[in-house]
C-alpha cells in the first residue's frame, strides 16, 4: 500500500501539465504530516509545544517575528487547523483551479496562487502595521484562502456566465463572489480582521491578473458563458 502511495504521488509530481493537482497534494501532505507530528508530540508527553509548531509556520503581524522566520510567507498557506477546513479549501482550490487552467494553461494555477498568498500576506502585514486599532495586536495568518480568492476571483472574471450549484440552486459565480467578498469586508472588524483582509488582497490580485490576461488577448475577450465552459471542459 505505501509503496503503491509512493509511486502514484510521484507520477502525479512528474505529470507536467497538473501545477493545480500538486498544489492540492502538497496541502494534504503537509496536513497528514503536522497531523503525525502532533500525535507524536502528544504521545511523547509534549503536546504544549505544539503551538510553537504553529507559530513558525503560519505568518505572524509582528515585523520583527517575521524576520526571524522569514520562510513563513511560503509555509503558512499550507497549515490547516482541521480536517473539514483542509477538505473545503481543496474542493475550492480544485474547482477554480480547474476552471481557470481550461481558459489560461496550467502554470497560470501555480503563479496566481503564489501571487494571491504574497498579496495575502502583504494585506495582512499592512493592517496590522497601519490601521490603529490593530498596531498593538499580533496575529498569525494560515491557510490557502488568500490564493484560493485569487483564482476565484479571476475565474469570474474571465467566465462571467459560469454558474455554482449551492444547496441545489444555481447561480452565477459572480453572485456568490460579490456576497464572499461583501462578507469579508463586514469582518474586518472582528477577531480575524487578519484573515478577511488577506482574502480580499488575494481577490484584488485575482482581478488585476484576469484583466491584464483579457488585455493581452485582445480587449474584452472573456471566456462567456457556461455553454462555452462545458466544451472546453469535455475537449480536455
Amino acid at each position: 500500500m505505501t509503496n503503491f502511495l509512493y509511486h502514484y504521488l510521484r507520477s502525479q509530481f512528474k505529470q507536467p501539465k497538473s501545477g493545480w493537482m500538486q498544489l492540492i497534494w502538497l496541502h494534504i501532505l503537509s496536513f497528514v504530516l503536522i497531523g503525525l507530528l502532533h500525535t507524536f508530540f502528544y504521545i511523547c508527553g509534549y503536546a504544549s509545544r505544539m503551538p510553537l509548531l504553529y507559530e513558525q509556520l503560519t505568518l505572524p503581524s509582528c515585523f520583527v517575528l517575521l524576520l526571524k522566520r522569514p520562510w513563513a510567507i511560503v509555509t503558512y498557506s499550507f497549515v490547516h487547523h482541521s480536517f473539514l477546513e483542509l477538505g473545503l479549501d481543496m474542493l475550492m482550490l480544485y474547482t477554480f483551479g480547474q476552471s481557470i487552467r481550461l481558459v489560461t494553461h496550467t502554470k497560470s494555477v501555480v503563479y496566481l496562487y503564489c501571487l494571491g498568498k504574497i498579496a495575502g500576506a502583504c494585506a495582512f502585514f499592512a493592517l496590522y502595521q497601519l490601521s490603529p486599532p490593530f498596531k498593538e495586536s499580533l496575529a498569525y495568518l494560515h491557510g490557502p484562502l488568500p490564493a484560493i480568492y485569487a483564482i476565484m476571483v479571476a475565474v469570474c472574471v474571465l467566465i462571467p456566465d459560469l454558474k455554482v450549484n449551492l444547496f441545489f440552486i444555481s447561480l452565477p459565480l459572480r453572485v456568490v463572489v460579490v456576497f464572499l467578498l461583501l462578507f469579508s469586508f463586514m469582518q474586518l472588524t472582528g477577531k480575524h480582521a487578519g484573515h478577511y483582509v488577506a482574502q480580499l488582497g488575494g481577490a484584488i490580485v485575482g482581478y488585476l491578473y484576469a484583466q491584464r490576461y483579457k488585455n493581452k488577448k485582445g480587449g474584452n475577450q472573456t471566456f462567456g458563458g457556461t455553454t462555452k465552459f462545458i466544451r472546453l471542459h469535455k475537449t480536455t
